[in-house]
């Protein structure tokens, strides 16, 4: 097993679920998740809505955080007709906010709430960080 580096924020599952409890007020039609990092909040959120969740795949940054282009790709939009619902739109973190506006591209005439673990959002779970979060099984 890895050792994690002390510099790394560790977020265990009861804290996100409370954070999203807390903090994820309002009412929606559908969460969406983007794929990967996205898919554990969406889920966490969809569970405590009570809504149905969908995701997408954007591709921005390799596992080292690094971008690798310029903008944010689209690999796999949404099945279903975004308009007139009220999404929540996840992601793992929020950092420029290029991945978030990308997929609010595709989720056009719906109104989207963004949600992150951390950074910026309209819903930030834990705040803006300085570090990247570690999961568990990295």
């Amino acid at each position: 097993m890895k050792k994690m580096p002390e510099e790394d924020q560790i977020i265990t599952l009861d804290e996100m679920m409370t954070a999203v409890r807390t903090k994820v007020i309002g009412t929606f039609d559908l969460v969406v998740g983007i794929e990967r990092g996205g898919v554990l909040p969406a889920y966490l959120a969809s569970r405590w809505l009570d809504v149905p969740m969908e995701t997408m795949r954007i591709s921005f940054r390799d596992d080292t955080h690094q971008p690798l282009s310029e903008e944010p790709a689209l690999l796999k939009g949404v099945s279903f007709d975004p308009k007139g619902k009220r999404i929540l739109l996840a992601d793992d973190v929020g950092n420029t906010g290029a991945t978030l506006r990308r997929a609010a591209m595709e989720l056009e005439g719906a109104q989207v709430t963004t949600m992150v673990i951390s950074g910026n959002a309209a819903i930030s779970l834990f705040g803006s960080h300085d570090r990247c979060i570690r999961w568990p099984w990295d």
